[in-house]
């Protein structure tokens, strides 16, 4: 029994690593192809200086796993295998999130709250 637990868990943790690793890889060739040129949809990218947002509608995809972010978590902030993928929300927030369940909410491994105090 313990051999087919740990089986599982190694092949859950591997997809989950390999998501991250997606991720991490496809933050860095968007850094690396600049702000302000178009991404691969054909929307300008939200450069600071025009202060304007752009909104990509993509086309229907065949995506074999899910996972729903709310939008009050706020603006994807990046991702590492480390920490996983991070978000801030507008009071400054940090929501970091290391499992992505399919079909469902992710929980927050880790939150960081802005005090007032400093």
């Amino acid at each position: 029994m313990p051999g087919i637990f740990g089986r599982r868990m190694m092949a859950r943790c591997t997809v989950a690593g390999l998501a991250v690793l997606v991720l991490v890889l496809a933050s860095a060739l968007m850094r690396k192809n600049g702000a302000g040129r178009e991404d691969a949809l054909g929307a300008a990218t939200p450069t600071a200086a025009s202060g304007v947002l752009a909104t990509v509608s993509a086309g229907p995809q065949d995506a074999q796993c899910v996972a729903t972010v709310p939008k009050t978590w706020g603006q994807y902030r990046g991702g590492s295998a480390q920490s996983g993928l991070s978000f801030e929300d507008a009071n400054g927030t940090l929501r970091f999130v290391t499992n992505l369940p399919c079909g469902s909410v992710p929980t927050v491994a880790l939150e960081i709250r802005r005090s007032g105090n400093y």
